[in-house]
């Protein structure tokens, strides 16, 4: 990951709001009788704000006005991904609940959401916190450095430790990879990548199209992405630094996928995703890489 990532400007972001909370707020729909308050997408930092009533008021505007914007749900679903892919689990994203956003030098969520488990169908309310930068045009990088389910009974006040890259292996530092070699699956290093097969990509489609919309919001407004949808899955080739077992290299902690979908409208799209981990627990990176 490029240093500059984290020192690129809000402003730079790709069709996203500029750097102060208020303009922030000033992309989003203005407050009418037949528009969302503006309360429901920007939280208000002033002292003695009371963040319990806020939160209860937000939770209620937001069932009621139809879902929060779109990059809060997919914030959310690659937060709770990244706890799904840790954890062995497979909770399925429902609703969001609650966001916390704000703008430094880079843009950040807490975000409260609704998941379900398949197991047993049981409902559980899920924390997660995801921010993410722009390097340039081309290569967005998102970073989970939180995630849990949330206690049915209040617990102390979580620590979070933020994302160290000196600790991410050096086979995956540095500037987001080209296109992998014609020879990848038969040249010298071809024990480090794996095609996966049709059954592979009907199995993980929901993460696998996840990566594919997460690609595509590097190059459109996430408003944008519901009519590029369903995507069709043409080839993905993992590539790991480890000689694993080759299904052992799709759930790979650290892996790099060069992806190739097509969109609903026809439209053919290579990607690269590169997914890494600094070994702390809940603390994923997926940076991206689109080509159109």
């Amino acid at each position: 990951m490029g240093n500059g990532m984290w020192k690129q400007e809000a402003r730079d972001l790709v069709e996203e709001p500029s750097q102060s909370n208020e303009k922030l707020e000033d992309q989003r729909p203005q407050e009418s009788s037949s528009s969302i308050p503006r309360h429901v997408w920007a939280n208000r930092r002033e002292e003695k704000f009371d963040y319990n009533k806020y939160y209860i008021k937000q939770r209620a505007d937001i069932a009621k006005y139809g879902g929060p914007h779109p990059n809060i749900i997919l914030f959310g679903r690659v937060g709770l991904h990244c706890y799904n892919l840790q954890n062995g689990t497979n909770l399925q994203f429902l609703t969001v609940h609650n966001f916390d956003s704000w703008i430094t030098s880079i843009l950040s969520h807490f975000i409260s959401l609704e998941a379900m488990d398949p197991v047993d169908n049981s409902i559980c309310e899920f924390e997660t916190h995801v921010r993410y930068a722009v390097e340039n045009k081309h290569c967005l990088s998102t970073i989970t450095t939180g995630g849990r389910i949330k206690p049915k009974i209040p617990e102390e006040e979580d620590t979070y430790f933020g994302w160290n890259k000196d600790l991410v292996d050096d086979f995956f530092k540095g500037g987001m990879p080209e296109w992998m070699p014609e020879d990848a699956l038969t040249g010298r290093d071809k024990l480090q990548y794996y095609e996966m097969k049709d059954s592979e990509l009907e199995e993980e489609k929901e993460w696998l199209h996840l990566y594919a919309e997460l690609a595509l919001f590097s190059k459109l407004h996430a408003h944008a992405l519901e009519s590029a949808k369903p995507f069709e899955m043409k080839k993905i080739v993992v590539r790991t630094k480890a000689n694993v077992e080759s299904k052992k290299k799709v759930k790979a902690e650290n892996a790099i996928f060069y992806t190739s979908f097509r969109t609903r409208c026809g439209r053919d799209c290579n990607c690269i995703i590169r997914r890494t981990t600094d070994g702390k627990r809940d603390h994923f990176s997926l940076e991206v890489k689109c080509f159109l």
